[in-house]
């Protein structure tokens, strides 16, 4: 068994691997004048880091990220955009969740007619966590509509595919999702959005209240649904299908053409057979944009 979660978590490197390898080949080949790079840092918080059925462990971490991104440059009604994200995040209490990722997405956008866009993109993550269980290499799709409302307002609505995984199996979900997200421009430097997603698809779950050592069946023993004990979280974690809904709001501040802000808050409800979890998120950055 420690051999084959040996070799998953070799895959999942040497994937990432490739990963970084395409990005730089696709970088190369983005010298666009819509194109630029971003670097910023954000503070934020999670009530429920363990998905607990039962209260739950809440914590702070401090992210880091830099990024590469190819935008349409409008002149055509068909054209490309790509996006690298390179990121890493350090909590404060449950560092098992300490992680490390790069996410690429390449993608078409059409512009339907004036005001509308419609964008498909391909999404490629590899992330390593601390706790090598949850380290995952993902893949997926999203579909997005934007629509221009007047001289202030858009409402974008989209589709989401993701198949996550992981090197332990309890970590690793399939998910479909469909969200929108109405945004207004209040000046030309201050904007905010707020959305709402739902999605139907794998997740696990944390009893919160197990004592189990590893290898025990602690309080989801005898379920029917897989189900280990984490030393991440301390306690069983169970992975079932689960419906999904968040509601969140942003706002944020350009203080000049390179520096901005950014806030959020988002309020995530996860139902399923063995109970309900409710998570409070929040987080605050800056950015610098070259």
């Amino acid at each position: 068994m420690e051999i084959d979660r040996m070799g998953r978590t070799n895959r999942i490197f040497l994937a990432a691997g490739r990963l970084v390898l395409a990005a730089g080949m696709l970088l190369t080949a983005a010298g666009s004048a819509v194109a630029g790079w971003e670097a910023g840092t954000k503070l934020g918080f999670d009530s429920n880091v363990g998905r607990s059925i039962h209260g739950g462990k809440s914590d702070a971490y401090l992210l880091a990220y830099g990024g590469f991104s190819r935008e349409p440059s409008g002149e055509t009604r068909g054209d490309w955009v790509f996006s690298a994200v390179a990121e890493g995040a350090a909590f404060a209490n449950v560092t098992d969740l300490d992680f490390a990722a790069i996410t690429l997405s390449p993608g078409l956008v059409y512009f339907p007619r004036a005001g509308w866009t419609i964008t498909i993109a391909p999404i490629l993550q590899a992330k390593t966590f601390q706790d090598s269980d949850q380290s995952s290499v993902a893949f997926g799709v999203k579909v997005q509509l934007r629509e221009r409302l007047g001289e202030k307002a858009w409402l974008a609505e989209h589709y989401a595919y993701r198949d996550s995984r992981a090197t332990s199996d309890i970590f690793s979900y399939k998910e479909h999702a469909v969200g929108a997200l109405l945004g207004v421009n209040w000046t030309p430097a201050l904007s905010s959005g707020i959305g709402y997603e739902f999605s139907r698809g794998d997740s696990f779950l944390s009893d919160g209240t197990s004592i189990a050592t590893s290898g025990g069946t602690g309080g989801f023993g005898g379920g029917g649904m897989p189900h280990m004990f984490s030393s991440a979280f301390g306690t069983d974690v169970v992975k079932e299908r689960v419906n999904r809904h968040a509601i969140g709001a942003t706002v944020g501040y350009e203080w000049t053409r390179s520096i901005f802000s950014v806030a959020g808050y988002t309020v995530t409800v996860l139902r399923g057979d063995v109970g309900s979890s409710t998570s409070n998120a929040g987080f605050a950055g800056v950015g610098y944009r070259f």
